[in-house]
């Protein structure tokens, strides 16, 4: 089974998607199913940010229905009372139709596997088969889409109305989210990164990191991990209420500085599944991060760091869930 097919045993499992719109808006569609919950098991959010991250328009649907098809392969169609999104011939499309939004989109090619030279790539590479409390794949982190939207309450840019957009198309699944974490996702032209790590386990932090740049970089646990204060090659700064991201992965041969900035009053709120249900206000989010990365490389672990690389982003994805919401803390 491929990680972005439907996983049957899974406590939950969520399918976030990024639209960057011609206009530079963007359109967040997050489709997610606590299949056990009592209350609210499956779960629609359609966000609509502008391309300063200051305005968005939200709207969230809980569905009483959730029909999983599968085809030949790893095609399979999953359906809702006002929408379906699916996987066909190795591309994703998605459609909707309520009162407040009609919107279709599908890819037009396979787009940008997380790692760009292996197509069936995925960040924690073996231990993705592996039962941990959480899983992250990303299909593609940057792909083509024809889209058509429809949104009376919004006034969009002509632009948005039909056209082509850029995706970034990703999932989750097993238990639940962490208690804990932080997310990141930025693109400019063919470079990118792509983030995501906090606390799996009590004590333990750990990220999964994918940097398409002059050449891909990526690092995953044990490298990037932390136990009771401990660090094994991760140094990390997360300050929620100041919209800081801060992160410094140290391996062998190569290291990632990795600094995000955002203001917290450009935040988006949704929410996130856990085992039991899915918790309102449990995560934040940004589509105004300016994100810088540094690569740095040596030839002998004895001696010093060469930066060998250094990129700005700008209108950069940052999220903050869990206790690293700091609205979590009062």
């Amino acid at each position: 089974m491929s990680h972005y097919s439907p996983h049957s045993s899974a406590t939950f499992e969520g399918y976030y998607n990024r639209f960057r719109l011609p206009s530079g808006a963007s359109v967040c569609l997050i489709v997610s199913s606590v299949p056990g919950a009592e209350n609210r098991p499956y779960m629609i959010s359609f966000t609509h940010v502008t391309r300063d991250g200051k305005k968005y328009w939200q709207k969230e649907y809980w569905s009483e229905k959730w029909d999983i098809t599968r085809g030949t392969g790893d095609d399979y169609a999953i359906e809702w009372d006002d929408g379906k999104f699916g996987f066909n011939d190795g591309k994703v499309y998605w459609e909707m139709k309520t009162k407040e939004i009609e919107f279709t989109a599908g890819q037009t090619d396979r787009g940008v596997p997380w790692d760009p030279r292996d197509p069936s790539s995925t960040p924690a590479g073996i231990v993705a088969r592996f039962p941990l409390p959480i899983q992250w794949h990303i299909h593609t982190v940057d792909s083509d889409s024809h889209f058509k939207l429809k949104v009376p309450e919004i006034d969009l840019a002509p632009s948005d109305l039909e056209g082509i957009a850029k995706v970034h198309v990703e999932k989750n699944w097993a238990i639940s989210f962490p208690k804990s974490y932080v997310w990141m996702q930025v693109r400019n032209g063919n470079k990118g990164l792509s983030l995501a790590g906090g606390s799996l386990l009590p004590g333990v932090q750990a990220y999964l990191v994918g940097y398409q740049g002059d050449s891909f970089v990526s690092f995953m646990p044990p490298t990037s991990t932390s136990v009771f204060g401990l660090s094994l090659g991760l140094y990390s700064n997360i300050i929620s209420s100041q919209g800081i991201i801060e992160i410094d992965i140290v391996g062998w041969f190569k290291r990632l500085k990795i600094s995000g900035r955002c203001d917290p009053s450009t935040y988006f709120s949704f929410a996130a599944p856990l085992n039991t249900e899915h918790a309102p206000d449990y995560t934040v989010q940004s589509y105004a991060g300016d994100i810088t990365v540094e690569v740095y490389e040596r030839s002998w672990p004895w001696l010093g760091w060469t930066r060998v690389e250094k990129q700005d982003f700008t209108e950069g994805g940052m999220e903050f869930g869990g206790d690293a919401y700091e609205r979590h803390e009062e």
